[in-house]
């Protein structure tokens, strides 16, 4: 049940944004508001849980996307950084600026690990630099590039949005800041 009301929050975010109502959630689930208290004692603990729940189905992509040895580096690398944002496809700028606004804790918790969880990424980076397969370069400018790019992306505003699905876009931004823009081959 608890998973069940997981995704239908997700649903509601999606359509209302984080002003849906315990009511909105118990209309849809056809149960009780009381039934959903007795998973969550308050709203904020039902999203603290939807924002632990993403997170953590990051992790588990980013951990089997570094394992995959079918994988080379740089692929490893593109796959999570194109593969990743995707859980968050449901998070545009409004979104979060809601987040923001109505569940600051929450909203703390994922920004810290969007700024702050690469482990997996810096070690790939490190990995491949090491390979000599990546050139040396700074990498906190590279995640600040990336971070960047992602906020243009996910912004509502965005005019590319009509030429271009999210998922292109990302890939697109991925290929550029991986590859560059040259066509010259070494």
């Amino acid at each position: 049940m608890k998973e069940r009301m997981l995704k239908e929050t997700i649903h509601l975010i999606r359509q209302k944004g984080f002003t849906f109502t315990m009511n909105d959630l118990a209309k849809q689930l056809a149960v009780s508001k009381r039934t959903i208290y007795e998973c969550f004692a308050s709203k904020d603990d039902l999203v603290a849980e939807v924002i632990d729940h993403v997170v953590s189905q990051i992790k588990e992509k980013e951990q089997a996307i570094a394992a995959n040895e079918q994988l080379g580096t740089i692929e490893k690398i593109e796959q999570i950084l194109i593969a990743v944002p995707a859980d968050f496809e449901f998070m545009d700028i409004r979104l979060l600026a809601e987040l923001k606004k109505y569940h600051y804790d929450q909203w703390l918790k994922l920004d810290s690990f969007l700024k702050d969880d690469w482990a997996v990424v810096e070690d790939l980076f490190n990995q491949g630099m090491a390979q000599g397969i990546i050139k040396e370069i700074d990498l906190p400018l590279f995640i600040h590039m990336y971070t960047g790019s992602l906020n243009q992306i996910y912004d509502p505003a965005s005019s590319l949005k009509n030429r271009f699905t999210m998922g292109e876009m990302l890939k697109s931004a991925v290929d550029i800041l991986i590859h560059g823009i040259s066509t010259k081959q070494d």
